[in-house]
């Protein structure tokens, strides 16, 4: 047999490196399966949601920000990550007045809305303002559209789009800056 200078045979040398070799093969054999695997699974799951939404005539090309709720987020493109976490309270003023608002809690929050959580059913399509209620008196209302309503245990839960873009301070106020 024959010998190298460190003393292990040319066989043991070769076999290193083939074992070396054939471990990053197999390690990306793995990576490229599982990546496939869950490409599949995903687009299922929306071959289902449009099947789904198309039964009940509701599919588009371009999902809207109601549809998230409905059919789940496979066929909604969020334009900002949705933080939910410690509820805040909030005033909620559904008439426009800022004078008898009500009380109701922020649930979760974007760079694009709120989801609030409020004592009255509002209709969809109210504006409504918003504002935290420890918020300095400098601090303006936000104004959101409701875009969906459900009713929930005692109280009703809101989907509700911004206006306009609100200021940092507004939004840090609401937890979502």
């Amino acid at each position: 047999m024959l010998l190298l200078r460190s003393g292990r045979s040319v066989w043991e040398e070769g076999f290193i490196d083939w074992a070396i070799g054939m471990a990053i093969i197999v390690g990306m054999v793995v990576a490229i399966v599982a990546f496939l695997f869950g490409w599949i699974l995903i687009n299922r799951r929306r071959a289902r949601l449009r099947k789904l939404a198309a039964q009940t005539g509701e599919w588009k090309e371009v999902a809207s920000p109601e549809d998230a709720f409905r059919y789940g987020m496979g066929m909604a493109r969020r334009k900002s990550v949705r933080l939910s976490g410690n509820h805040i309270p909030v005033y909620v003023s559904p008439d426009g007045s800022i004078e008898a608002p009500w009380e109701g809690w922020i649930l979760d929050r974007s760079q694009g809305g709120l989801r609030l959580r409020v004592p009255e059913p509002i209709p969809v399509g109210v504006v409504l303002r918003v504002r935290c209620l420890n918020a300095p008196e400098n601090l303006p209302w936000a104004e959101v559209q409701v875009k969906n309503a459900r009713e929930k245990q005692e109280s009703w839960e809101v989907g509700c789009q911004f206006l306009t873009d609100p200021p940092n301070d507004v939004l840090r106020s609401f937890g979502a800056g």
